[in-house]
């Protein structure tokens, strides 16, 4: 019993500090990043100036990656992440693959990641309007 108490009390550190040993590149960078709703909890967002093409979409998921912000004050709103969502990020990439900071694991196997960390985001391309528009049908 005791011994789930402490490991009740370690998740919160754990999940905080996922990131802690992966050290972020020395480079900041611009980045735009075109959201995939893919169906599962998967690295989502794209890099739209890679220009190779995927010819089926495992390839792409591959190329796929996790954002985390920064701080608080760069959490994007719920009105952002829509499928085709496109946004100028400036950041940096961390240095290992590994999941975005409050990633929640699911039963599913989820491949780690390439991770862009970001203090600014700039919205490109919003679909939210669609969206709340299909809803509404």
């Amino acid at each position: 019993m005791a011994v789930m108490k402490i490991y009740l009390l370690l998740i919160p550190f754990l999940i905080l500090s996922r990131n802690s040993k992966n050290k972020l590149e020395g480079k900041t960078q611009t980045v735009r990043l075109r959201y995939i709703a893919w169906a599962c909890a998967c690295a989502n967002w794209h890099n739209v100036d890679d220009t190779t093409e995927y010819k089926n979409q495992d390839k792409l998921a591959a190329h796929c990656i996790f954002i985390e912000p920064a701080d608080d004050v760069a959490t994007m709103p719920d009105t952002l992440g829509y499928n085709g969502d496109m946004i100028e990020f400036t950041g940096q990439y961390y240095k290992n693959k590994g999941y975005a900071k409050g990633y929640i694991k699911t039963e599913e196997q989820v491949d780690p990641a390439k991770i862009f960390r970001y203090t600014h985001f700039r919205v490109i391309q919003s679909h939210y309007s669609a969206f709340k528009d299909e809803l509404k049908k």
